[in-house]
């Protein structure tokens, strides 16, 4: 008896074995369609929030073209970081970067503080790139 039961524990063990070999997956059409809607949103995102680092920022008369100085002197010695030169009544101000994160902003100004020493990391809206 403790045979015949032990057999049909190892049939029945069998059967289960031989049924998992056999996994199929169906992936259904609305998840393909909702990946696609996501992919299509983040298209339309322009700016994000991340980090700049501002280099300076002037009030005043000639602050234009005080700006637009600094900004020249800036690409002639980083040219692969992009400028960015915003006025807010009264200041102009040169911001550079579009860092993700604040570890990637900070990596960046230890490199740009010996050049212009005022520099700091701030939080600004960034131009998004895709990865």
């Amino acid at each position: 008896m403790k045979r015949s039961g032990l057999s049909v524990l190892l049939l029945f063990l069998f059967t289960l074995c031989a049924a998992q070999s056999n996994v199929s997956c169906n992936i259904e059409n609305e998840i393909n369609i909702l990946e696609q809607q996501y992919i299509d949103v983040w298209k339309k995102i322009k700016k994000i929030e991340g980090f700049r680092i501002q280099i300076t920022s002037f009030s005043g008369i000639n602050s234009k073209t005080s700006i637009e100085n600094v900004a020249k002197q800036f690409k002639q010695l980083f040219p692969d970081i992009p400028c960015y030169t915003t006025y807010s009544e009264p200041n102009f101000r040169l911001r550079v970067g579009n860092f993700r994160t604040k570890i990637e902003a900070y990596k960046a100004l230890q490199k740009i503080v010996p050049s212009f020493t005022g520099a700091f990391v701030l939080k600004d809206l960034i131009e998004f790139k895709e990865p």
